[in-house]
């Protein structure tokens, strides 16, 4: 029996092999196959058209693939193969570009999309590839990438969501704007400048905006709102660059005060001439850097006060009054009188800004004359002399020079109040 089954499967063996070579023997040349060669590039031809999709471009390619793996080295398609093999690699490469620029348009629509909805994170999302793929060319995007936190940050509720990419693109911004690079319309759409200082003014008001009331660096902000307030700029006519900047000095106001008051708090009947001495000179330097400061807040007040009263249309009559309030309060402060505030503020505007970026310059007002007397109590309407200073929530002292030794003696506090709203940036103001 195994020796009848070995020969039966040897048979089919033998019956496999010969109806395999039967097959190959008659299979039939491609290069003689005339209908095959003409149906394959005809249906190349078909799948041509000028206005393919990229599923019909890529049907196109394959085709002609098939049809140079199949006949290409045959002589009878030599004039089509040769075509295709020109044709075939040209038709990839545009394939990749129009790839590559249907991706690229699909984020410059997110980003503009993102633009029209207020979609910030689609913004910041596609305006981030945008410069990574092509930063020379799309540099205003920048811009826009360095002003969306202003806005967000002015919000009540604040949102501050975006602001340390938006510090981020604005010192970018201005790296590039003060270098000379090109911008082609200085940003895009609501976040559009209409030159490159109007650019420079608002990009350092945004980062000096948003160090100052968001990440709670009042000086690292001063440095940038100052020079804001320096440039060719709608921010140089801003009252929220000079508001803050007397802010800052206000801060120092009272701080200075409430030194000023441990000093004088510090005087003894005890003390030996030269220590009473030591400490009357410590309390004047003191007081005139008090005066100095007080001054210089008086300064930026008014002008952010002049500024937001001459546009009654972007800035309301409440916020002016709270402005007027806290120069007439903190002028009250420096010379212990409400007497002359008119005319101090008016030459205000005639002169240039101190640089709040230098130390404060010390103010010393006459010396009282002496009197025997071992005190002298000061009416809170009199001006303060030397050594003598008010200021909101502080009790003061003023050391009065007598034949012996040198005393203080209390002098009446005004009930000042520093402002304390912050007028909110203005929307789409950037262009006009």
């Amino acid at each position: 029996m195994k020796t009848i089954f070995r020969q039966l499967n040897m048979g089919l063996i033998l019956a496999s092999i010969i109806a395999l070579g039967a097959a190959a023997g008659f299979a039939q040349d491609p290069c003689t196959d005339a209908d095959g060669q003409g149906k394959l590039y005809d249906l190349f031809r078909e799948q041509f058209p000028k206005k393919a999709t990229v599923d019909e471009q890529k049907a196109t390619i394959n085709t002609g693939k098939q049809f140079l793996e199949k006949y290409g080295s045959c002589e009878s398609a030599k004039d089509s193969a040769d075509y295709l093999k020109t044709a075939v690699p040209a038709l990839e490469k545009a394939l990749a570009a129009r790839i590559e620029r249907e991706r690229f348009a699909a984020v410059v629509t997110k980003f503009n999309l993102g633009l029209k909805s207020s979609s910030w994170d689609d913004v910041y999302s596609a305006g981030k590839q945008l410069l990574s793929e092509k930063p020379d060319d799309l540099r205003d995007v920048e811009l826009v990438l360095g002003s969306i936190g202003l806005d967000e940050t002015a919000k009540t509720p604040r949102v501050t969501k975006w602001n340390d990419d938006t510090l981020r693109y604005a010192k970018m911004s201005i790296t590039d704007l003060e270098g000379g690079k090109t911008f082609k319309d200085f940003g895009v759409d609501q976040f559009k400048y209409k030159s490159k200082d109007n650019a420079l003014g608002w990009m350092n008001y945004t980062i000096g905006y948003i160090y100052y009331f968001d990440k709670s660096d009042k000086k690292q902000g001063l440095s940038y709102l100052y020079k804001a307030s320096q440039l060719n700029s709608d921010t140089k006519t801003n009252p929220i660059v000079f508001q803050s900047i007397g802010s800052f000095y206000f801060d120092d106001v009272r701080k200075l005060a409430a030194e000023v008051d441990i000093m004088a708090k510090a005087q003894d009947p005890k003390d030996t001439e030269e220590v009473a001495k030591q400490k009357v000179d410590a309390i004047k330097a003191k007081v005139a850097l008090v005066n100095g400061t007080a001054e210089a807040a008086i300064d930026a007040y008014t002008r952010a006060y002049n500024l937001a009263k001459a546009d009654p249309v972007k800035y309301k009559k409440e916020y002016t009054d709270k402005l007027f309030t806290t120069m007439h309060d903190l002028y009250n402060v420096r010379f212990g009188k409400t007497d002359g505030f008119d005319a101090f503020i008016a030459q205000i505007d005639k002169k240039s800004m101190p640089n709040p970026l230098q130390p404060v310059t010390p103010i010393s007002d006459p010396e009282p004359v002496a009197t025997p007397a071992a005190t002298t109590t000061t009416p809170a309407t009199t001006p303060a002399k030397p050594g003598t200073t008010t200021t909101p929530g502080t009790t003061t002292t003023k050391p009065v020079a007598t034949p012996s030794k040198p005393v203080a003696t209390p002098v009446k506090k005004p009930g000042t109040k520093e402002l304390s709203t912050v007028k909110k940036p203005v929307v789409k103001k950037k262009g006009v």
